[in-house]
């Protein structure tokens, strides 16, 4: 079986591999993407304001997600090279001191939640109504954000040994109820009291509590290279380490996000009260628009590492190239969508006039960055494959702060749709940071390539 798959992926055809490879991913991408995007439309039918608030809280939501992935993916690392050694020992350890972890950061963000989130919020607006929304949309996101974190590490267990169907169930099963719970506790149907947009959160949350149970007992029933006896949970420093070492360049990647959320708002509210609500509608709707790139770069990862490995120039270029094609396609559908519907999508979320008026051409402006922005996705996907990473964490640096200070430097005209300008302009200045490396890595590592003396390269 293993003969099979190394000659699938050095042998088989490119183009069938990576959608077969790539499918899976774009799944789980488009159930994860669910749930901030059904927040939103149903939170849309309480006003502008709400999305507002929304749109305010998105650096707290990617600070939790941060949080929560950085842990998984450290423990993740571990967990799969241990298995590989055959030592299931030191495998239930680095789980069960992942969660250790887990619980401790879920503790920290509780803290923090209750503390910090309230003037946080009130440095980017002083209008009563939003700021009173984006606090308890915030705090409950914050304060519970241990649902989320759970989530992510009892599925990533599952996809560390290599049980990714299951892992499937637990994601489509929190994403059902999550469109479940919006309405009914937002509105408050079956007698339940309307919460507004406290009930939007508590659907999210208690969303994610049922999925990760639901995968905390797939862990339990079917994973059997992970033991749940007390030595699993005894501190081993070394493990703790190594798993917040690992986990903490994909936590900063997460926080810059979050830091270019509050720069794009503070940048925006001034301008227009409206504008951060087409901000995060936007976000929530290129999320879908990019599935099918991220989850095409994600899998060229797989196949651009093995095909080296292999020593298979030709592939290599062949399985990038496929890539690229096929990406910037999928991506130039959706901008036509973004062209010609802008009004139809944001009329999915209620939009107002005054809404229409801000955020058709900002739809018209920013998609046409959406192309450049998927390529530049699969070029550091080509680096990562390369083992070089921080070509990828300086772009996300480089996107955190250019962009709010693009959109600035355009602000001072006053024109808002000026300020839309900002994403397109960035996106072709990250092409420029990132194609040097991706030329001196090609030079150092595939051009010398030579596949007639492949077996003397590989030895």
């Amino acid at each position: 079986m293993e003969l099979k798959t190394e000659n699938a992926m050095g042998e088989a055809p490119v183009g069938k591999l990576i959608w077969k490879l790539s499918f899976p991913l774009i799944l789980s991408l488009l159930v994860q993407g669910l749930y901030g995007l059904v927040d939103s439309m149903f939170v849309s039918r309480l006003g502008e304001n709400a999305l507002t608030a929304i749109s305010l809280c998105m650096s707290v939501q990617y600070l939790v997600v941060g949080a929560g992935a950085g842990i998984s993916v450290g423990t993740n690392a571990i967990l799969s090279r241990v298995l590989g050694e055959k030592d299931q020992e030191r495998a239930s350890r680095a789980a069960g001191n992942g969660l250790l972890v887990l619980w401790l950061t879920a503790l920290l963000l509780m803290l923090f939640g209750i503390w910090v989130i309230p003037p946080f919020l009130r440095i980017q607006t002083d209008i009563s109504e939003v700021l009173e929304m984006s606090i308890s949309y915030g705090q409950i996101i914050c304060i519970l954000g241990f649902a989320s974190m759970h989530q992510t590490y009892m599925e990533r267990l599952l996809s560390a040994t290599g049980k990714t169907k299951l892992t499937m169930v637990s994601m489509i099963s929190g994403a059902m109820i999550n469109c479940i719970l919006d309405p009914i506790m937002i509105f408050g149907w079956f007698g339940l009291p309307a919460m507004g947009i406290a009930g939007a959160a508590y659907a999210t949350v208690i969303a994610q509590m049922i999925a990760a149970g639901i995968a905390w007992t797939l862990n339990l029933k079917w994973n059997r290279d992970i033991h749940w006896n007390r030595a699993a949970f005894r501190p081993k420093t070394d493990v703790i380490s190594e798993i917040i070492k690992i986990g903490i360049p994909v936590a900063l990647s997460q926080c810059l996000i979050s830091i270019l959320a509050f720069g794009m708002n503070a940048v925006l509210l001034p301008l227009s009260s409206v504008a951060p609500a087409v901000y995060v509608v936007y976000i929530r709707l290129q999320t879908f628009a990019t599935m099918p790139a991220n989850g095409i770069s994600n899998a060229i990862i797989s196949l651009v590492a093995y095909n080296y490995g292999a020593r298979k120039k030709e592939r290599i270029l062949k399985i990038m190239k496929t890539g690229i094609l096929w990406t910037i396609l999928f991506t130039l559908i959706s901008v036509v969508i973004f062209q010609i519907f802008p009004g139809m999508l944001l009329g999915m979320f209620d939009a107002s006039s005054a809404m229409l008026s801000i955020g058709i051409p900002a739809f018209h402006i920013i998609s046409v960055g959406m192309p450049i922005m998927c390529f530049v996705t699969m070029l550091v996907s080509f680096l990562q494959a390369m083992g070089k990473g921080t070509p990828g964490f300086l772009l996300a640096i480089a996107q955190a702060i250019l962009l709010p200070g693009v959109a600035w430097l355009l602000g001072l005209s006053g024109n808002i749709t000026l300020v839309w300008a900002s994403f397109p302009i960035v996106e072709g200045m990250r092409v420029l940071i990132i194609i040097p490396f991706v030329i001196d890595t090609y030079r150092q590592k595939i051009k010398v390539m030579n596949g007639q003396d492949k077996m003397i390269a590989l030895h």
